[in-house]
């Protein structure tokens, strides 16, 4: 997911992953739990820079696909960097639930 994050987030504000990776799962060179937190975290951080340089003016201002050729808005990266995010959120609480684990946000009183 954050390596994905980069893709989109960075294709707003020309950053870059810290960490150049081709693959799916991110960096292999990133083997530790810390590591890979940094890295996600530090992936939401880009994405907060991003959103907060989204104006009305700018939204629909085309950049490089993140996905390869042609062009894309500045507001379709930042929206589906979000549902990006929820269909991996939903995909671990079915793994959780699958085995018999409630996600926190499921289980009420919070």
């Amino acid at each position: 997911m954050a390596a994905t994050n980069y893709l989109l987030w960075g294709a707003i504000t020309g950053d870059k992953s810290p960490i150049p990776s081709t693959e799916d799962n991110g960096p292999s060179s990133l083997k530790t739990k810390a590591e890979i937190i940094k890295y996600l975290k530090d992936s939401f951080a880009l994405g907060h820079k991003a959103a907060q340089s989204i104006t009305a003016e700018n939204a629909a201002a085309l950049v490089p696909s993140p996905f390869g050729q042609g062009q894309t808005t500045k507001l379709f990266c930042a929206t589906f960097s979000v549902a990006h995010a929820f269909d991996h959120y939903g995909q671990m609480v079915e793994y959780l639930r699958m085995n018999g684990i409630i996600a926190p946000a499921s289980r009420g009183n919070n």
